[in-house]
């Protein structure tokens, strides 16, 4: 080699620090960034590709700032005024099972202006390192010219602020509850100026290497805990089949959704717990790599009702060979005697035949480390612990699961109903299904009107939702809004439309309802006690005997105006958090708080009209809401028998082309005013001759009673006012007194732009 070519070498070689200062304060940014990727990258990776060559370790790789500086330069256009471009650096990086490592980094800050050889991290392996009282060890086997910095901003922030020693500890503490997550950097800093030879390189990185090494390893094995940690989670994660669960000696069903990333760190798995169609209780497996405000290490919890019932550290469970895995449990209830609900708990498990040691601690499982697999199907540790979670929660009254042989309590018994009965005969028992060919098959032998169509779409409004169920009826006064609910309701027990159902409460709603407590009740100074509304009866029950729906229908709820009276349900239903009900030590009859449970099913009819209150957006958003205006009177015709046919046929056909026409203006009648129409024409058909009013009379006196008042309306009506004049003539004649009201509305029409049949 010549000469020339020798020192051509050997300044490529050179590692011009002043120079490089000089491009990372140049301004334009893709000027920057291409004239360090051209003068740094291609000399500096170059070397530290030698120097992790003479590592000679496999586990380890490259890793430079190329990509982002290309990335910029690219788009430089749309950021000439960003900072990137200002460093450069390469990492060597250690492989550890599936993630990665920093194992040294040379970086050129010219922000800093400073050479900075370190090891760098993000927080939570800190966080861990203070926990379990590692940290001291580890700033010990540090270096004395070692600097140690953090950046709150993060990892690629300019910003760092040095951190002495003896304030570490105090600084990572003082992190945790702000949720400050700093990246930390232990550093060997060198000023950015001059030149360093590529045996001066070396030499540095040697130092920082042998210097940095207690943090190095530290990070290594904690990664390598990670690590095994988080394959114990996927084994979790991977089982989500449908599986049996018995709890009280009663078989349920167990179902486990695909696992779902939720932030950073954190990803769950929503189970459900049913009973045949009806939910018994929703909850998560949440999977923790870490959490950036509880924990910097791997958990596994179950979630009730947004509670933790089981929230348990991963790691206990790596070692040597065999590992049982032990859970200690503790409860913080506010009102409960706590030592008592942790020795009931504890006994329920024992029951269900798990294993429990000193009054506290349970078994979950067992895990072959050297396997790294549990000694039976995850699956099993699984479902163990999600009954297990069920049972805390059982006894810490968050949740009521029934406990009897039958797996449920005897059903709610009616009003003054007492507890005698027939003298060796056996209580009724209800049994719900939530299959639709047997409640279409009870649809269709009760004799009302409705169609398929309606019935499906209102059973999938209803149980479309495992946890919520609202369903909004709107349309005209007599559509069958109630008779449907009812009907659902019966059908859903195997019972015909007229009979008792007492998981079915109909509660009309009065206009003075303005606040929650018409339906969760309010505490009577007067009284002494805690009144207790239909709503909240109907609520305790069903959290009773959670293997069956309960229906409340909210008759003509939009007489008062729903969104006060409704919040707390509302809101309970969508948070599945606690409505508190009173604070009061001397009421034990009711609970001071309560949850919505999932096998409330709350039916809402509601009207239009000058009475009523229009319904906000935050409760539609809420609700499946169904307009069941269409009347279908064919259906309705067909079901009634042909001996009253053939009776009304007249009456009938009249009434419905009156009907056709106010229906164009949403002005028609329902089923309801129909079928009392019909029937009092029938009773006065019935009447003796001496005094049966005229039929034609008759008939005219129900369209006044029942059709007419239904008329209002601004000038956009006159063309239907005509009509009805001119159907009504013709049936009962021009003078007749039906005529006569239609064409006072006209008048009306015409002199004020608006008419109505009152007075």
């Amino acid at each position: 080699m010549s000469l020339a070519k020798e020192r051509e070498e050997s300044s490529r070689r050179m590692l011009q620090l002043s120079h490089y200062q000089t491009l990372f304060d140049l301004n334009v940014t893709s000027e920057r960034c291409k004239l360090v990727l051209e003068q740094v990258e291609a000399t500096v990776k170059p070397l530290v590709e030698s120097y992790l060559r003479r590592l000679n370790d496999p586990s380890l790789h490259i890793h430079t700032y190329a990509t982002t500086l290309q990335t910029t330069y690219h788009d430089a256009l749309k950021k000439k005024h960003s900072n990137i471009g200002r460093k450069y650096f390469v990492q060597i990086m250690r492989t550890v099972g599936q993630s990665q490592v920093n194992e040294l980094t040379l970086e050129f800050n010219g922000m800093s202006r400073v050479v900075s050889i370190h090891v760098e991290t993000n927080f939570y392996p800190m966080w861990e390192a203070s926990r379990t009282n590692r940290l001291g060890d580890i700033l010990g086997g540090l270096g004395a010219d070692t600097t140690v910095m953090a950046s709150s901003s993060g990892q690629d922030a300019p910003e760092r602020e040095i951190v002495k020693f003896d304030a570490v500890q105090d600084f990572i503490k003082s992190c945790i509850k702000p949720r400050r997550r700093p990246w930390f950097y232990f550093a060997k800093l060198h000023p950015l100026k001059e030149e360093w030879s590529e045996s001066r390189l070396f030499e540095e990185l040697d130092k920082a290497y042998a210097q940095l090494s207690s943090i190095r390893s530290y990070l290594a094995d904690e990664k390598g805990l990670s690590d095994r940690a988080g394959r114990i989670l996927e084994l979790f994660k991977e089982e989500h089949e449908k599986q049996e669960i018995l709890l009280f000696q009663k078989p349920y069903q167990l179902q486990l959704s695909a696992a779902e990333k939720v932030q950073s760190g954190v990803s769950r798995q929503a189970f459900t717990v049913k009973d045949g169609d009806q939910l018994i209780e929703k909850g998560y497996v949440v999977y923790y790599r870490y959490h950036e405000k509880q924990t910097p290490h791997e958990v596994l919890a179950i979630q009730l009702d947004g509670h933790n019932h089981i929230y348990t550290n991963i790691r206990n469970l790596l070692g040597p060979g065999l590992q049982e895995w032990w859970i200690r449990k503790t409860f913080a209830t506010h009102s409960l005697d706590n030592a008592k609900v942790l020795e009931e708990s504890m006994t329920l498990l024992r029951q269900h035949g798990i294993e429990v040691r000193d009054a506290d601690t349970y078994l979950a499982g067992v895990f072959d480390n050297d396997a790294a697999a549990f000694t039976e199907p995850a699956a099993e540790v699984k479902k163990r612990l999600i009954a297990s979670a069920l049972l805390f929660a059982h006894a810490s009254e968050k949740l009521q699961l029934p406990t009897s042989e039958e797996g449920g309590s005897q059903p709610p018994k009616p009003a003054g109903a007492g507890d005698g009965g027939d003298e060796g005969g056996d209580p009724e028992t209800y049994t719900a299904s939530f299959r639709l060919p047997p409640i279409l098959d009870t649809v269709v032998s009760s004799g009302l009107t409705f169609s398929l169509d309606i019935v499906r779409d209102f059973h999938l409004n209803l149980t479309a939702l495992d946890d919520k169920h609202f369903v909004i009826l709107s349309g005209i006064s007599g559509t069958g809004k109630t008779q449907l609910a009812r009907l659902y309701a019966n059908a859903v027990y195997g019972l015909e439309y007229e009979a008792a159902n007492p998981y079915l409460s109909i509660i009309p709603v009065r206009p003075d309802w303005t606040d929650s407590s018409a339906l969760f009740g309010y505490y009577s100074s007067f009284e002494q006690r805690y009144v207790v509304p239909e709503f909240l009866r109907v609520v305790l029950q069903a959290q009773q005997e959670r293997e069956k729906p309960h229906f409340i229908v909210l008759d003509e709820m939009n007489l008062a105006r729903v969104e006060y009276y409704l919040s707390d349900y509302l809101s309970g239903v969508e948070s599945r958090k606690e409505i508190p009900l009173h604070s009061r030590e001397d009421v034990e009859a009711v609970p001071k708080t309560v949850t919505i449970p999932p096998n409330l099913y709350v039916i809402g009819t509601v009207n239009v009209d000058e009475t009523t209150h229009a319904i906000s957006d935050k409760v539609l958003d809420r609700a499946f809401v169904m307009t069941l205006s269409e009347v279908d009177f064919d259906s309705f015709w067909d079901r009634i028998d042909e001996e009253t046919q053939g009776r009304v046929a007249g009456e009938f056909h009249f009434l419905r082309k009156v009907y056709g026409i106010m229906k164009e203006h949403h002005l028609h009648f329902g089923y309801r005013s129909m079928q009392e129409m019909l029937r009092k024409l029938l009773q006065n058909k019935a009447l003796e001759d001496s005094v049966r009013l005229d039929e034609e009379k008759a008939l005219e006196r129900v369209v006044m009673e029942k059709v007419l008042p239904k008329v209002r309306g601004d000038d956009s009506i006159a063309d239907m006012l005509s009509a009805l004049k001119g159907t009504l003539a013709e049936r009962f004649g021009a003078g007749s007194e039906s005529v006569r009201i239609v064409e006072r509305m006209e008048k009306e029409i015409v002199r004020y732009g608006a008419a109505q049949f009152w007075r």
